[in-house]
């Protein structure tokens, strides 16, 4: 899913316990989030606490003392169910009904958003329906809007035709400063050096020298969106067992080993393998979508959770500001 962005604002707090009347706490086009909604989905969401755990690395989620929830957090989760009520209302207007095919791959695809298939089946059942049913909804919506098929059978003829595509690829890497110490380290695997050995010695990398420059394993998009275009071009092109001329890295330079080359399974890669079919394309498309869509939607937010903001890259509610210490009403006990 596109729309979890991880925020490390700070805002005033909504009570766990609180709002759970039919008031309305946002209405997209005359579709109405209530409160009580929006507070059964963070309830939902904080329920599954080693989704929590991932979530608090890099935000806030609950206020001081645990007793009620972060204000950032409360407008995230409102903000992802608008974004989301407005792809329901173009899934409406595309005529996008869902097959049972579409509904196992926005399984997947949801699994991988929300943590991971270990972590996503803590979700209730319930709220892991909703979930799946928002994610397949948005594929087929992104899908629409770029006239791109991606039905299961769509998704084979891609993955059977494109092989070295999705590719598990595990490789290693001798990490250095300089192409002159990289040629140095080339000369001497030439000569029948071990790589591994050279890695441990040589390897200016902290992360994978001490495991002979192991760099770990997978898929070509895998790499590029972690090590880089470069790297994963590298790794993409050579066989295993041998190793690259030295490469300039934005790291450094560096000499590349392939060490195993499997097939990874096509029930794992259907997002991948989606993902490509779209391309740069179906995120634009989604992005451009939302963006126009904000701009033209009869929008409103309840002012207890915030204010609705639309800008150039689209729309988004913003926590209220907590009030001055100076505002604050406070008990103050009488003295006799």
């Amino acid at each position: 899913m596109r729309f979890w962005k991880k925020l490390g604002m700070l805002g005033v707090g909504i009570a766990l316990s609180g709002c759970t009347s039919t008031t309305a706490a946002a209405s997209v086009n005359g579709t109405v989030i209530t409160s009580k909604a929006l507070m059964s989905e963070m309830s939902a969401i904080t329920s599954n606490k080693a989704f929590v755990k991932q979530l608090e690395a890099s935000q806030q989620v609950f206020g001081q003392g645990g007793h009620s929830y972060n204000m950032t957090f409360v407008d995230e989760v409102l903000n992802r169910r608008i974004s989301m009520d407005l792809i329901y209302q173009e899934a409406k207007k595309l005529h996008v009904l869902l097959s049972s095919q579409d509904i196992a791959l926005g399984r997947i695809d949801a699994e991988q958003t929300f943590g991971g298939a270990t972590v996503f089946d803590q979700f209730s059942k319930s709220y892991q329906a909703q979930l799946i049913k928002d994610s397949a909804t948005l594929d087929a919506v992104e899908a629409g809007l770029v006239h791109a098929d991606i039905s299961l059978n769509a998704l084979k003829r891609y993955y059977d035709a494109n092989p070295a595509q999705f590719a598990d690829i595990c490789s290693s890497q001798i990490l250095v400063g300089t192409q002159a110490e990289a040629n140095a380290i080339y000369a001497q695997l030439k000569a029948g050096a071990n790589f591994a050995q050279l890695a441990k010695a040589d390897s200016g990398d902290p992360n994978t020298a001490p495991n002979g420059g192991q760099v770990g394993c997978g898929t070509y998009s895998n790499y590029a969106s972690t090590l880089g275009a470069k790297f994963a071009q590298v790794v993409q092109s050579l066989a295993p067992g041998t190793f690259s001329t030295p490469v300039d890295l934005a790291t450094g330079w560096a000499v590349i080993e392939v060490t195993s080359r499997t097939s990874a399974p096509f029930d794992q890669l259907t997002p991948q393998i989606r993902a490509a079919i779209l391309g740069s394309k179906g995120q634009n498309a989604i992005t451009g979508f939302l963006s126009s869509a904000a701009k033209s939607a009869n929008i409103t937010v309840n002012s207890r959770y915030g204010k609705i903001a639309v800008t150039s890259s689209g729309l988004g509610v913003s926590p209220i500001p907590a009030p001055a210490s100076s505002k604050l009403n406070f008990f103050v006990p009488t003295l006799s």
